[in-house]
């Protein structure tokens, strides 16, 4: 698949906004005197995977990151005390930032979380998202520290939690700080270039294990990336699709002829995806008018949920505006 850890992600619905309602005054000391956080410094967070929550601290210092939290937290500097298996990799976080939390202990996997590692580690918060696939005991953990699940249907939604886990992080303002950098960086693509770029075909694609083509549709992070950049896109993945990506069937290729460019999903150092570099190679894809005119362009993967990966995209987007106009 497009990314292994996203295979689980299925289409339950609409992911729901999480209500943050402070309680108390968060000036004060963040412990009382009995080493728990006072009321005085925790909210209720309302609408979580598992309900409401109590006694969430509003400054944090231990958090064990569950699924698909740990990039996130990593990317604005949070190391947290405990993770899920594989929750940090190299190729999403960049060499800098994967030193940082190389070495946070592992507490398990998406398929089930060890308790007693997890009480080792002393977390004061516990982080987490589901769809309603994993088989994570939320119950069990709860009795060790506040655990907040988020809610997501698609891939897409994780992105779209990255600010409520920098506030249960208490770190909302270095999350703001990057995703002005970040609109910034898009914006300048679509003020320069959007004017040439804006009214034509576009497709951005990865691959299914080699098997079949995955095409970015308009509920995809990549197609929002593209789109912010002043691109066009290809009508027939934007009319209410059903997913964040949709099927392409390898024999089906040509049916990509009339796009004016094409994008291919790369980690962060500029690799084709899972098997993409099989799709590239096929005789019928090398025969598409954009290949044979040089306009198939890497772009990092928008699976990728970190402010890098964003602004690696900026740059790709604007690198390839720049090259198809010049």
């Amino acid at each position: 698949m497009r990314n292994t850890r996203l295979s689980t992600l299925a289409a339950i619905g609409t992911a729901v906004a999480l209500a943050l309602t402070g309680c108390g005054d968060d000036s004060a000391d963040g412990a009382d005197s009995a080493g728990e956080p006072s009321a005085a410094t925790t909210r209720t967070v309302e609408d979580t995977f598992t309900g409401t929550v109590t006694g969430v601290p509003t400054k944090p210092k231990r958090i064990v990151a569950l699924w698909r939290t740990g990039s996130e937290l990593a990317d604005i500097g949070v190391v947290p005390v405990g993770a899920l298996q594989d929750e940090f990799l190299a190729e999403e976080l960049g060499a800098d930032v994967y030193a940082k939390v190389s070495k946070v202990p592992t507490v398990g996997s998406f398929e089930g979380v060890d308790v007693e590692k997890v009480i080792a580690v002393k977390p004061d918060l516990i982080l987490g998202m589901d769809n309603g696939g994993l088989t994570i005991d939320y119950k069990e953990l709860s009795q060790v520290a506040p655990t907040v699940i988020l809610k997501i249907a698609e891939p897409t939604d994780v992105w779209a939690n990255y600010e409520k886990i920098a506030d249960l992080a208490g770190v909302s303002t270095d999350f703001s700080e990057q995703k002005k950098d970040l609109d910034a960086a898009l914006k300048k693509v679509a003020d320069a270039y959007g004017s040439k770029v804006g009214s034509l075909k576009v497709t951005a694609l990865g691959s299914f294990d080699g098997a079949a083509i995955s095409v970015d549709t308009s509920k995809s992070l990549t197609y929002q990336r593209i789109d912010a950049a002043g691109f066009g896109y290809n009508a027939k993945y934007t009319a209410n699709p059903e997913r964040y990506v949709a099927e392409l069937a390898l024999e089906n290729i040509p049916d990509l002829a009339d796009q004016d460019i094409i994008f291919y999903d790369t980690d962060l150092n500029g690799k084709p995806l899972n098997s993409v570099q099989k799709i590239l190679d096929e005789p019928a894809f090398k025969r598409l008018p954009a290949a044979q005119k040089g306009h198939v362009y890497p772009l990092t993967s928008g699976n990728i949920y970190t402010f890098e990966a964003g602004l690696a995209q900026a740059r790709d987007l604007e690198a390839a505006a720049k090259d198809y106009t010049s």
